[in-house]
């Protein structure tokens, strides 16, 4: 049985990777209070004692307009943590799964990016963001990095649950209609993350797929979509609900006026993740439906 390390295990996809290891893997969790990204150098010991064969970076600064304000803080974490972390999983011959964002995109293709394409982030989030994935793959030679968006789930703090929340303040709320992404279930990224390093499992030092993945589910949409799909759902499962009967406005970015520039387009293709390892994830509305489904019941 494998040891996995999982970095960030309170987040939205590091609770969901403990539904999909624990019991099929041995692994260790660590959250942000026993594992400080400032001092990351206290990892070295926790892997001599562990001595894990995989660790999953599910840890981040994710707060892009907060970023703006806190450069600081968003780059020692996602990036020169990174940079000191990757050295060690290298040194130890460890593999290291990454998590990376569409942001690291300016959005000025218009179609599916790809693996390949030149990254030019808008944001101070998408720059340290991107400067933790040179760092990576500057100092690992095992290694996915694993680019995703718009990340919800059942915990709070994502797209979903704003938008809810904001609902019980304000009849009316104002989503923006001209970034087009996708938004993707945690619990379908941990169970792709954990299938991956099943397929790897046999033959870990003959592993020619290594290197940078998106996985995203295969429809784009707009934040304004994403809402109104989710308050058809909510419509249909609690018609008398606040967010149900609120009022959802289309509005420009422009409009929106948010602190940090996000690109206007910034879907992923998942072209490589299904071609290396015959995974593809559920579209943006079988996303929305799991959350909301498991929010109807509490």
């Amino acid at each position: 049985m494998r040891k996995i390390l999982v970095l960030g295990a309170t987040g939205q996809i590091g609770s969901a990777l403990k539904r999909d290891l624990i019991g099929r893997e041995k692994v260790e969790f660590l959250n942000r209070k026993e594992l400080d990204f400032k001092k990351i150098e206290a990892i070295e010991a926790k892997i001599k004692e562990f001595q894990p064969d995989i660790i999953i970076n599910a840890a981040a600064y994710t707060n892009v307009d907060g970023a703006e304000d806190f450069r600081e803080d968003a780059f020692q974490i996602n990036s020169f943590a990174i940079d000191k972390l990757s050295k060690l999983v290298n040194a130890y011959g460890v593999v290291l799964v990454h998590f990376s964002t569409d942001y690291i995109f300016d959005g000025q293709k218009k179609s599916p990016y790809m693996e390949t394409d030149t990254p030019n982030p808008l944001s101070v989030y998408g720059e340290s963001k991107l400067e933790g994935e040179k760092f990576v793959e500057e100092n690992c030679s095992k290694f996915f990095i694993i680019r995703t968006s718009g990340v919800i789930s059942k915990n709070e703090d994502n797209f979903i649950s704003k938008i809810k929340k904001f609902s019980e303040k304000q009849n009316k709320l104002s989503v923006i209609n001209d970034q087009i992404t996708s938004i993707n279930f945690s619990e379908y990224i941990s169970r792709s993350t954990a299938t991956m390093l099943k397929k790897i499992d046999d033959n870990i030092e003959n592993e020619s797929r290594w290197g940078i993945y998106h996985m995203s589910g295969d429809k784009a949409g707009s934040w304004f979509d994403f809402a109104n799909y989710a308050q058809k759902l909510s419509k249909l499962n609690d018609p008398n609900s606040v967010f149900s009967k609120s009022i959802i406005e289309s509005i420009s970015s422009i409009e929106f006026n948010q602190k940090a520039k996000r690109p206007n387009y910034s879907f992923l293709s998942s072209d490589k993740l299904k071609k290396e390892f015959d995974l593809k994830l559920p579209n943006w509305e079988e996303s929305i439906k799991e959350v909301i489904k498991e929010n109807e019941k509490n």
